[in-house]
């Protein structure tokens, strides 16, 4: 086994990278064992502000993190967890002062460079340190250090912050154009601030600009909606203690960076020689402990991708970078959405240089070989881990001190064409070759995720007990895949005929013809309209159609049909029947019933005379109300319904030889049962057929992927 020297967990022999932290392992063995130098305090010790040590829940090298409680004013127990550190040693505070030259860089000639967008990629960061002049350092401030100064100064500034943050929302952010950041970036000599706040004041502007131009283009993503931010009275308050270089820049950051996909800090302080931080008692699942592997399906990895990259995005619209993106840092909430615990390793351009996080596999490679490094080196640490969540590895990043390391996908890995040249793109080794940033990143990721895929299977039976089969079924699915002019819809019809003496068979078949070919000629016109609009033509065109018939053929007359049809082009669908032929949808939220049947039986639910339970037994169950070809004047009645397909979604189109024998709890268990819709329908029309198969069953399966 060998100890990770930087967390002490356990690895295999052969391990390159540690499993829990991401820590190269190649010359572990060469040194000693991660022996913790903070002995961990023991349960039931009492701490400042009535807290009380429940247990310890975490140890390295340097850090123990416990669960504890205290009593809140209103008589309730506050459940909290607290990280501890060793505490500072006596410090001056010009040691954490920064000089204007040093901040400039290049001999002070970064304003030549800086890109006038603070989320650009050569957009100078901005500075954590305080810098404050001799004439307001007070003697307690000095004799502490200046990270109290820090909170304080941070805390100042966290009304704006707030007030940006609700300006956050899951939707492509295009870049803002903001001014004024570089010379707060460079030190200018003022009154007491954190230059962190000079980023964060001009944030409102440029967020203003994205959030009002996102808002045109809302309804086109699919991100996942944005948690709302925490109320006010939920802020961190500033801690009068020293709490050290690490603590109190995380103690800052909580203080300013409002942002619900990052873990704050609500409160620090500073006992016996030991430093703490004080959070919620939140259930966090990191990426790396997932259960069953870190690989995931496309959908689920691109979702995490957007959502890091939102929070990603925010920190560097204040000048800052992550630095820290990896699946030990990346973690599921209880809500299962995405929250990153690394406030830690935030910093600016300059910090960055000076002392490198080496994340083996996610940090870019700039970083090993010590060049200039930018906000562009977030865009390969989010692009890394997308390649770890879609291949279940890490990069192979031991030679990228010396050359670039090949990046593998097939084999092993199938990956979508499209989203494999995104990642690549995120991970190229030169920095000018990625993307810009990681708001255009996302907004391509938005845009991938927003592709649906379709899958169909139409099945039709004649049953156990009919000698014909009157029901007609039809899947047209048509996809011109061009730069000039691309386009595709899917047309699905089930329609089942009614009226005897091959009369039956007549009417559907006359039916899916005339919708096929009234969708078709729509569709293909200069102004289509909207699709739910022209299912519900295309409907009343048959009902048109088969009454022609009627008039024409004497012996036909009272023949009908039901029908059922989906028009898709996709993310948009659009559902229209008449009779009782039904659609079901089913998704996350379980088996719904899209339509509502024209039928006597129903009519009698809906006045309460009967229940659903008790319709499917009832004597008049197969009396309709509406059909085509049943009214030998006016409109037939079809109805219509609009609805947006997301990725794994399952419609089934069918008639009511099906609902007649199966129950929609078994209908939705088969739907979501199978990862194939043929197998699907195969078992839908096995089902309908060992309930009794009294009539002809017939279904459309759609997956959509």
């Amino acid at each position: 086994m060998i100890t990770c020297p930087e967390c002490g967990a356990s690895n295999g022999d052969g391990e390159k990278f540690c499993e829990r932290c991401g820590q190269g392992l190649a010359d572990a063995l060469a040194r000693p064992a991660a022996v913790s130098a903070l002995p961990p305090l023991a349960a039931g010790t009492e701490l400042k502000g009535g807290l009380r040590v429940v247990e310890v829940i975490g140890q390295t090298a340097h850090e123990n993190r416990y669960r504890a409680e205290r009593q809140a004013p209103d008589g309730k127990v506050e459940h909290l967890q607290l990280r501890e550190q060793i505490g500072p040693a006596p410090a001056h505070p010009e040691d954490f002062a920064s000089t204007s030259e040093e901040a400039q860089g290049d001999g002070g000639n970064a304003d030549s460079t800086l890109d006038d967008d603070p989320a650009g990629p050569r957009a100078k960061t901005a500075e954590l340190r305080l810098k404050a002049r001799p004439s307001e350092a007070s003697p307690a401030s000095a004799s502490r250090g200046d990270t109290g100064g820090l909170a304080t100064a941070a805390a100042e500034t966290s009304a704006s912050v707030d007030a940006n943050t609700s300006l956050e929302r899951d939707t492509i952010e295009p870049q803002s154009a903001t001014n004024g950041t570089a010379d707060v970036a460079n030190g200018t000599e003022g009154a007491s601030l954190l230059t962190l706040q000079g980023a964060a004041e001009e944030a409102p502007a440029s967020d203003a600009e994205a959030n009002g131009a996102a808002q045109s283009t809302a309804s086109t993503t699919t991100a996942p909606a944005a948690t709302p931010a925490e109320p006010a009275a939920a802020q961190p308050a500033p801690s009068q203690d020293d709490l050290g270089e690490v603590f109190g820049r995380v103690m800052a950051l909580s203080l300013t960076l409002n942002h619900p996909a990052f873990q704050r800090a609500l409160d620090g302080f500073a006992e016996n020689g030991r430093v703490y931080l004080t959070y919620r008692d939140e259930q966090l699942d990191p990426l790396s402990r997932r259960p069953g592997g870190l690989r995931m399906s496309e959908a689920e990895a691109i979702s995490v991708a957007i959502q890091v990259c939102q929070a990603v995005a925010f920190v560097n619209r204040r000048g800052l970078r992550v630095n820290d993106i990896c699946p030990d840092s990346v973690a599921f909430g209880a809500d299962g959405r995405i929250k990153l615990t690394g406030l830690d390793c935030i910093s600016n351009d300059t910090e960055l240089q000076a002392e490198p996080l080496f994340n083996d596999g996610y940090s870019a490679p700039e970083i090993y070989k010590a060049r200039k490094v930018d906000k562009r080196a977030d865009v390969f640490s989010v692009g890394a881990l997308l390649y770890s969540c879609l291949t279940g590895e890490r990069l192979e990043s031991e030679t990228w001190r010396e050359e670039a390391g090949p990046i593998r996908f097939y084999p092993p890995h199938v990956v979508s064409p499209a989203l494999e040249q995104a990642v690549r793109r995120a991970m190229l080794f030169d920095p000018a070759a990625r993307w810009p940033n990681v708001d255009a990143l996302k907004a391509e990721l938005v845009r991938l995720g927003g592709i649906i895929r379709l899958r169909s299977a139409v099945l039709t039976d004649v049953g156990m007990v009919r000698e014909l089969n009157e029901d007609s079924i039809m899947a047209v699915e048509f996809q011109r895949d061009s730069l000039i002019e691309p386009a595709q819809n899917f047309l699905y019809v089930v329609a089942d005929g009614m009226g005897g003496a091959e009369a039956g068979e007549m009417a559907s078949a006359i039916a899916v013809a005339t919708i096929r070919s009234f969708v078709e000629t729509r569709l293909q016109g200069d102004n289509p309209g909207e699709i739910r609009q022209i299912l519900l033509e295309a409907l009343e065109e048959a009902n048109r159609k088969i009454l022609e018939y009627q008039a024409a053929n004497l012996e036909s007359r009272g023949m009908g049909s039901t029908a059922v049809s989906a028009l898709i082009v996709p993310p948009e669908a659009a559902v229209a029947w008449v009779g009782d032929s039904r659609a079901y949808c089913s998704d996350q939220g379980g088996l719904r019933q899209l339509t509502k049947d024209h039928s006597l039986v129903q009519r009698l639910i809906e006045i309460g005379q009967i229940t659903a339970e008790e319709a499917r037994h009832h004597e008049h169950k197969n009396v309709i109300t509406r059909s085509l070809g049943a009214r030998q004047s006016g409109p037939a009645g079809a109805e219509a319904l609009s609805l947006r397909l997301k990725r794994g979604d399952r419609l089934l189109l069918c008639s009511d030889g099906l609902t007649a024998h199966v129950d929609d709890a078994s209908i939705g268990a088969i739907l979501r049962r199978h990862s194939d819709p043929y197998e699907a329908a195969r078992e839908l029309v096995v089902a309908a057929n060992a309930g009794g198969g009294t009539d002809n069953v017939s279904v459309v399966v759609i997956f959509t992927d």
